[in-house]
């Protein structure tokens, strides 16, 4: 199965005061390790990165050395990321992966993507919490694509990316499938403050 990988680096990054995509880890930026994550899982070769606009990361995209799209819709944060993703794609499956979550496994990804069955479209995590994680999930073009594009040109409110992931007729991978990973309890460790961020860094 052909898949392209986007990476979502174009959060506003509000709580954290600076953009989390180049905090680091391990020395190494969120957005890098992200990229290499991915690389890892070897589910693709072909690996992007999303940010809101042009001008946002101008100067850090050139150290990151990867093709950069852009958000086509500004303002609607992962909505508007992964209706870019799927509105560039030449593939019929994509992989999303926000760069915020570094303890996500290349093994995991690999899980994720030996789970791709026709006529679902999403395939995406359920968390050790039971919550289900859209933001490392992927997406089937055909069905995906048309659903998002007609929800991001409505003029109201984006609804949260797990309602929207439920319009797409989910498989979803139940943490039980998965657990015997190392971490994976942990995988899905989000980093939105500073405080988040050093308990992210004691864990990795």
């Amino acid at each position: 199965m052909e898949i392209e990988a986007y990476i979502l680096i174009g959060g506003r990054s509000s709580r954290m005061g600076r953009s989390k995509a180049f905090a680091d880890i391990g020395g190494v930026p969120l957005a890098r390790h992200a990229f290499e994550t991915v690389n890892g899982s070897g589910i693709t070769e072909e690996i992007k990165f999303v940010a809101g606009n042009e001008a946002q990361f101008a100067i850090e995209a050139a150290a990151l050395n990867a093709p950069f799209i852009f958000d086509l819709v500004p303002g609607r944060g992962p909505l508007g990321g992964l209706h870019a993703a799927l509105s560039y794609a030449r593939t019929p499956w994509i992989f999303l992966l926000a760069c915020d979550m570094p303890l996500v496994s290349p093994e995991m990804i690999g899980i994720l993507a030996s789970e791709i069955i026709d006529g679902v479209g999403v395939v995406l995590p359920e968390q050790a919490d039971g919550r289900l994680q859209p933001l490392c999930a992927l997406y089937n073009t055909a069905i995906a694509g048309p659903i998002i594009t007609e929800t991001i040109e409505l003029p109201r409110v984006s609804p949260r990316m797990t309602e929207l992931a439920m319009k797409l007729e989910p498989k979803i991978i139940r943490f039980e499938s998965y657990s015997n990973l190392p971490g994976a309890a942990t995988f899905f460790s989000n980093i939105n403050t500073p405080d988040e961020l050093e308990i992210v860094r004691k864990l990795f």
